[in-house]
This record gives structure tokens, sequence and C-alpha cells, in this order.
């Protein structure tokens, strides 16, 4: 028993749709073929009606004539005159064969082309059609009837003319078609360059995000008002992703650092720390210093929270301004400060950092109120080569500050720091 396999309309295979290019010149080809076929077909009927009017007329004519010319042959019944005459007027028309008769139906003369080449199937049909039956012309002899002519067209020169207006009526239409089908390139060409110009814009910016990208003026008017539909989304989509960009880095920059002081917050500070942490390289020459101001809630209570932002604010500017180019400071929360220092070769290098931030804040910090407070602080340092953790290294300099902070203030290194340094000496 076969059995048919029902295949899902996602898993057939796409039709390939055709281009623009294959589409217009798949209807401007239907256009001229049928355009150069009702005109051929038409010329020709027209020219067949009109030249078997013309054989008929003329043949008419000839009839007529010979009617005339033999009248007096006739009428004496001279058939050698008659022979003569019948010759004479046939030869220079359109005349197969021609006779005269007299009113008993006896022939009295005849006259016959000399047989040319035989006709084709297509000519003989063309010949039975201009030239269906003879034609017959009465001679009248003081009006009374005395015999008939009947005249036999000959086909062969009409279908010689009849072959040249052919050929010419073909040239024509294939020098039309020939104009049609240039003309007709030109104008594709000018509505696939104004098209192709708007696909390479609207491509080129979904694969690069570039919107100040322009679609160049199009000659043809339409095309020109969507180029400048399409100019104007572009413009329209690039200041909305410029102010989307604005916004996004205002929201990153809002969303890592502190709105008072400007500096990172606690969460930009510990990703930094373990990136630089992650990082065997940096983490042999990483140190971190953990900062408190004394006694700020002292300032808060006596001088009001607007004096307390005003040192905090001041603090975070001298820290980062006597900080090195790489280093990192951060505002952790409340008055608590902390500080990457990269490229620190030994614990020494880390104090004296220390000491100089100390000696920053020696200098008096100006109140709102316009008095001015002396905010020491305290540090403590700690080394990222001993730890194996981030966090053990944050905690160990949190730990060195409060250790020093409870002494007095100032700086203090970890403990751990100076015994590794001191079996480093002794080792050496």
């Amino acid at each position: 028993m076969n059995s048919s396999k029902i295949i899902p309309p996602d898993a057939r295979p796409a039709r390939r749709l055709p281009g623009l290019r294959q589409a217009l010149q798949r209807i401007h080809l239907l256009i001229i073929i049928a355009t150069l076929l009702i005109s051929g077909i038409s010329i020709s009927a027209i020219s067949l009606t009109t030249l078997r009017g013309y054989a008929d007329n003329n043949l008419q004519l000839a009839a007529t004539v010979v009617s005339e010319r033999v009248r007096g042959a006739l009428a004496q019944h001279d058939t050698r005159k008659a022979q003569e005459m019948l010759g004479m007027v046939a030869l220079g028309g359109e005349i197969a064969s021609a006779e005269i008769v007299d009113v008993r139906g006896h022939q009295l003369a005849h006259w016959q082309r000399a047989p040319s080449a035989p006709l084709g199937t297509f000519d003989r049909h063309i010949a039975r059609w201009l030239f269906p039956r003879p034609l017959m012309a009465s001679v009248i002899d003081r009006d009374k009837e005395i015999g008939q002519v009947w005249i036999h067209g000959d086909a062969t020169p009409v279908l010689g003319w009849l072959r040249m207006a052919f050929y010419c009526v073909l040239g024509s239409l294939l020098l039309t078609a020939a104009l049609a089908a240039w003309l007709s390139h030109r104008m594709q060409r000018g509505i696939l360059r104004g098209l192709q110009n708007i696909t390479d814009v609207v491509q080129y910016v979904r694969r690069h995000r570039a919107f100040a990208q322009r679609v160049p003026a199009s000659e043809i008017a339409e095309l020109n008002k969507l180029s400048d539909d399409v100019n104007s989304l572009m413009a329209e989509l690039d200041r909305w992703n410029k102010t989307m960009h604005q916004e996004n880095a205002s929201l990153t920059h809002q969303a890592t650092h502190d709105p008072l002081t400007g500096l990172p917050n606690r969460a930009a500070f510990l990703r930094q720390l373990d990136e630089r942490f992650n990082q065997p390289l940096l983490r042999r020459k990483l140190a971190v210093l953990y900062i408190d101001s004394d006694r700020f809630k002292q300032v808060n209570d006596r001088f009001g929270h607007a004096a307390g932002d005003a040192v905090l604010q001041a603090t975070a500017a001298r820290l980062r301004q006597r900080l090195r180019q790489g280093d990192i400071v951060a505002r952790l929360g409340g008055d608590e400060f902390a500080v990457i220092l990269h490229d620190v070769h030994c614990i020494e290098d880390a104090g004296e950092v220390a000491q100089q931030l100390n000696e920053v804040m020696q200098a008096p910090i100006t109140l709102p109120q316009g008095m001015q407070l002396v905010q020491s602080i305290s540090i403590g340092a700690a080394m990222a080569c001993q730890f194996s953790s981030a966090a053990a290294l944050l905690a160990q300099a949190d730990a060195a500050m409060y250790h020093i902070k409870e002494t007095g203030g100032g700086w203090y290194v970890s403990p751990d720091c100076w015994l590794s340094a001191e079996r480093t000496r002794q080792t050496a």
C-alpha cells in the first residue's frame, strides 16, 4: 500500500521570485510582441484588402478597355483583328488569359500569357483569394450586346509586389521593435537606478546602523518623492538613534556613578576590581585603598547635610586629582571611598600613594556657610597578590582602614602584606 508523505508548508522550498528587472523586461517584451503582432496583422489585412480591391478594379478596367477595342472586330466577326486587339491590350495588364465570345457563346478570340514558374501553396492561396473568378464585360454595339469579354487575372506581379511590401513592413516593424526595446531599456535603467539607490541605502543602514546615509535624487518624479521620504525617515531615525544613545549613556552613567560626587559607585568599583583581579598579570601589581572620612557624622550633626555633601564632593575631587592615570577611585557609600591602584610593585608604593592622599586632605575645605574645615581621612591598604579573591582583598583593606581609624587616623597596610614582604626579604 502506497503512503503519501505530507510536507508541511514551512518545509517546502521557497519559490524564487523574479527580480524587478526581469519582471519589467518580461512585460516590455510581451508589450513589444503584442504590438508587433497587432500592427503586422492590421497592416497586412488592410494591405491585402486594399490590394484586392485595386486588383478587381484594374481587372474590370482591363475588361472594359478590351470590350471597347474589339467592338468593331466583333461586329464584323473579324477573328484575326479581334485576336490582335486582344493581345495588344491583355499583354500590358495583370491578365493571365482572356477570350472573346459572341452572343451565341462561340469563341472568337483567345489569348494566354506564357506560363511562368509554378506557384507555391501559399502563393496559390493568395492568388485564388485575389482573383477568385474571371471578370466579364459585355461588348455593346448600338445599345445591343453583341458579345462578351472574359478575363482571368494574373497574380504573379501582385505577389511580387506583396513580397516586397511584406519585407518593407517587416523591416519597419523590426526597426520599431528595436527602437521600442532601446527606449524600454532606458526607462528600465532610470527606474532601476532609482530603486537600487534606495535599496542600497536601506540595506547599508540595516547592516551598519548608519542612519546618516542619504538616497541621491532620482530623475523620475515618483522615485524622487520616494527618495525624499526615505531620506526624511533616515533623518528621523538618525535623531532618534542619537537621542537613544544619549539616554542610554545617561542611564548607564547614572547606574554606575554616584550622583553626588560623580565617582563610580560600589557596583562599578566591584566590577572593575573583579576584572583586574582575574587577570594574573594585572593582579601581581594591584593594590586597593579603603578610605573613610574621620568624624564625618559630627560634620553632618554640627553643620548640616549640605556641609556634609560639600565635604564629600571636595574629598572626591581631591582624591581624583591626586591619583595617577589608570587608578580608579569610587564612592562605596556614605563617607567611604575606595581606590584601585595599578602598577604597584611593592607595599611601599601603595603606602606612598596613601601618604599623598592624606597630605592632599590637609588643606581646609570651605563649607556652604563660608566656614573652613580640615577633613582628615583614614586609609587601609592591601596588595592583591596575597589574596585568593577580590572580595577578600577588599575586606582586608577595609580591616586595615578600621585598624588605623581606631588609632587616630592616617594610613595602614594590611599585616598580611607586611608579613609577606618580610618573608620575601628573608628568602632573598
